[in-house]
C-alpha cells in the first residue's frame, strides 16, 4: 500500500567538512603604553623643552654683554692694556651732513661723519649730541672692534645700536621650540589638538624677537633686561597651555 503525499521539504543533507573553524583572536603586535613610559615620555618632553629654552636665553644674556662689553674695556694703547686683549680705540671724524626725521610725535636725529681710512656713515644720535655740532665740526669717536659705537663731543654722548637681527632669531627660534615642546610634556594626555602648540610658534618667535631686539638696544640695567623676558615668557607659555589644554 502507498504511502500518502505529504507537503514536507526534504532537507538537505549538512556538510560538515564546509563549516569553518572558529578564528582564534589575534594578538596585537603593538602593546598598549604602560603609565610608567608615559611618564618617562612626558618628563623627556619637558626637560628637553626647557633645556632650548634655557640655551636660547642664555643667547640672549651673552648678546646683550657683547652690546655693553665695550664700556668696561681698556683703551688701546694704555699701559694696563694686555697684549692681543680686546680694547677700544679712539678716533676723531668732520661732520659733513645733519638732518632730521619727524614721524609723528617722535623726531629721529642723523650725523653724516666723515673718517680718514673708511666711508662716510650716518649715525642716528640724541638731541643734545645732534645740536652741540655744526657741519665741519670734529666729533670724537669711541670704537670697539672695528664699529663705532660711541659719538661724543663736548659733553654730549650718543650710543651706536646695531640690531642683531640673526642672532635674535636664532635665539628666538630656540625659545618658540622649546616652549612647544615643554607644553606638549606637560600636556600630553590634556591636548585639546597636537596641531594648537604648534601653531602658537610663529607668535612666539616673533614676541620673542621684537622683545630681544628692544631691551638689547636699550641697554637697561642687567637684572630688569633679564627679568622682563623671563616674566614675558612665563606668561605666553601659560597662555598657550591654556589654549591648548582639553577641558
Amino acid at each position: 500500500m502507498s504511502e500518502p503525499p505529504t507537503d514536507r521539504v526534504p532537507t538537505p543533507p549538512t556538510d560538515q567538512a564546509a563549516t569553518p573553524p572558529p578564528r582564534r583572536p589575534r594578538h596585537h603586535s603593538r602593546r598598549s603604553v604602560t603609565p610608567a613610559a608615559r611618564i618617562v615620555a612626558q618628563a623627556l618632553l619637558v626637560v628637553i623643552g626647557l633645556s632650548t629654552v634655557a640655551l636660547g636665553f642664555s643667547w640672549f644674556v651673552d648678546t646683550y654683554d657683547e652690546a655693553l662689553a665695550y664700556r668696561g674695556a681698556p683703551v688701546c694703547g694704555a699701559p694696563a692694556t694686555a697684549p692681543g686683549a680686546n680694547c677700544t680705540k679712539q678716533e676723531t671724524g668732520r661732520v659733513t651732513a645733519k638732518k632730521t626725521d619727524s614721524n609723528g610725535d617722535s623726531t629721529t636725529y642723523g650725523l653724516t661723519v666723515s673718517r680718514e681710512t673708511v666711508p662716510t656713515a650716518t649715525y642716528s644720535v640724541t638731541e643734545g649730541l645732534y645740536d652741540s655740532l655744526e657741519n665741519g665740526v670734529n666729533v670724537d669717536l669711541t670704537l670697539w672692534r672695528g664699529r663705532v659705537v660711541e659719538l661724543s663731543h663736548q659733553g654730549h654722548r650718543s650710543t651706536v645700536q646695531s640690531t642683531p637681527w640673526l642672532t635674535t632669531l636664532k635665539l628666538a627660534l630656540l625659545v618658540g621650540t622649546g616652549t612647544v615642546l615643554a607644553v606638549y610634556g606637560l600636556l600630553l594626555r590634556r591636548l585639546v589638538s597636537w596641531a594648537l602648540p604648534l601653531a602658537v610658534l610663529p607668535f612666539l618667535v616673533l614676541f620673542t624677537v621684537l622683545g630681544s631686539i628692544i631691551l638689547i638696544t636699550a641697554q637697561w640695567p642687567f637684572a630688569l633686561t633679564l627679568a622682563l623676558p623671563l616674566i614675558g615668557w612665563l606668561v605666553l607659555t601659560a597662555i598657550t597651555a591654556t589654549m591648548s589644554w582639553d577641558y
